[in-house]
């Protein structure tokens, strides 16, 4: 009896024993954000006030970065080498004349008003995630965009890179897609949110596509339309048949009953001459 009591309490440690570790590895794994030390909020989160200072601070970079000489404003020359070597931008004249407008310079503040009025800068955490998926191709790091709340804000953040800020903070050391992301963050902090482009080509696909079903549609209807004027022709055809067929029948009934009384009619004229014949005999 006491052996069992003991083996008894042995398995209920062991179960519970096991529940511990389990909960335990539950609890590892749990995803936290990477400490931010630029940010002080809770768990080093970035609060509305870190967000505002640190994107101004990035947009500040950005400035410096696209103002070669330094002198504290950007010439169209500089954009223009800005967006052509840095953004790899095949549509260089458009997107600058977007970028320039009619101003000759840009100074700090007005790219920060530029920046402020962007549409890109109200974005939440979930459209974010929607650019990195669907623009910029790096869905294997939205947990890390997920964890660290990363909204339209921040994303000056990602396109200056101070402090190796992809690395550090975002947990992305591949130098393509680091390269990738500051491309396409730089991209929408200056233009705005990313077109939608348009393709020609599908649209020709498309339209031709649209011309053979209706094609294919006029093609069956008219067929069909003609198979159906031949088959009711044919009825119609076969109906006439059926009413030859059937006056022929009545025919040839009304001549078999004009033959019989023909031949009925000859026996008795024969039988009158017979009778006739006979008186005239006797006559005699």
């Amino acid at each position: 009896m006491d052996q069992f009591i003991f083996y008894f309490i042995l398995i209920i440690n062991l179960f519970a024993s096991g529940t511990s570790n389990k909960n335990n590895n539950n609890k590892n794994s749990i995803a936290y954000n990477i400490p931010d030390p630029d940010c002080t909020g809770v768990f080093n989160l970035c609060t509305d006030a870190d967000k505002e200072r640190l994107g101004r601070q990035a947009i500040k970079t950005i400035h410096e970065q696209m103002d070669d000489d330094k002198d504290g404003l950007i010439e169209a020359s500089e954009s223009r080498d800005f967006i052509h070597e840095e953004l790899e931008s095949k549509t260089d004249s458009i997107r600058h004349r977007r970028f320039q407008n009619a101003d000759l310079q840009i100074t700090f503040d007005d790219l920060w008003t530029q920046w402020k009025n962007n549409p890109v800068y109200n974005w939440t955490n979930d459209e974010v995630i929607r650019w990195v998926v669907n623009h910029v191709h790096l869905s294997a790091y939205v947990e890390y965009f997920r964890r660290n709340q990363i909204d339209g804000r921040m994303i000056p953040r990602l396109a200056a890179n101070d402090k190796q800020y992809i690395s550090a903070i975002m947990q992305i050391r591949d130098p393509r897609h680091k390269r990738r992301l500051i491309i396409k963050a730089t991209d929408v902090v200056l233009f705005g949110p990313p077109q939608r482009t348009h393709s020609y080509i599908k649209d020709i696909i498309l339209i031709s596509a649209l011309l053979v079903s209706i094609g294919a549609c006029l093609y069956a209807f008219i067929r069909h339309r003609k198979t159906q004027e031949s088959m009711n022709m044919m009825l119609r055809e076969l109906e006439s048949l059926q009413k030859a067929g059937g006056d022929l029948i009545a025919v040839t009934g009304k001549m078999k009953t004009m033959e019989n009384e023909l031949q009925d009619k000859s026996k008795v004229d024969r039988g009158l001459l017979n009778s006739w014949f006979l008186e005239v005999q006797r006559t005699k």
